[in-house]
């Protein structure tokens, strides 16, 4: 049995309250991928409104074609659109009030069991890899079909896990809260990440 890997990220997403931040695709055509690095900011102030799924499906699917050890894809993504887990989290984060604010959190968790098989010990340090790597890419999807994030690293690791009812052997990376294909594009051989909607 793999130890779990103490190590949590949170992406809290949403729209933002202060302004609205837009790139069409001609933009994003137009942008340089250093530009993009360069306007993308974290939000703490996220208006209520739900995030769109089909919006959430692109930021999802960003996660999936994150380039990962063996291909194996070894972390999992917990949604948390629920209210009343979302103000839990925000206390287990210290109290972070933008956490319950926001209309979702994506917790990403290194699964190191996915990959135990075909790395060993090693798979706990590709798996929170894997997950950070996805965690980043999930960031800048978002920005670019116009919602905003933040990561969330101060919390506690336990009561996140007591939240979440997580699995023993799951390690979370900080919260946090788009895959478009050309025609030619070849898909990737490679798992998806799972998530889990709570």
């Amino acid at each position: 049995m793999v130890k779990q890997y103490p190590c949590w990220v949170f992406l809290v997403v949403g729209n933002v309250a202060i302004k609205k931040i837009t790139m069409s695709s001609k933009d994003m055509k137009e942008k340089t991928f250093f530009e993009l690095l360069k306007k993308r900011r974290s939000i703490r102030s996220f208006k209520k409104n739900a995030v769109n799924s089909s919006i959430l499906d692109k930021i999802l699917k960003a996660c999936d074609l994150a380039p990962s050890s063996g291909g194996l894809q070894t972390f999992e993504i917990y949604q948390v659109k629920n209210k009343q887990k979302r103000k839990q989290l925000s206390a287990a984060a210290k109290d972070q009030t933008f956490v319950a604010q926001a209309p979702l959190l994506l917790v990403f968790c290194a699964n190191p069991s996915r990959s135990v098989e075909r790395f060993g010990k090693r798979s706990e340090l590709f798996s929170v890899q894997d997950a950070t790597i996805a965690t980043a890419y999930a960031q800048l999807a978002t920005y670019v079909t116009g919602l905003s994030t933040v990561l969330v690293g101060n919390f506690d690791e336990k009561r996140v896990s007591e939240i979440l009812n997580l699995p023993h052997g799951h390690g979370q990376l900080p919260y946090f809260q788009l895959d478009t294909r050309t025609k030619n594009h070849k898909k990737r051989a490679q798992e998806d990440s799972r998530t889990f909607c709570i």
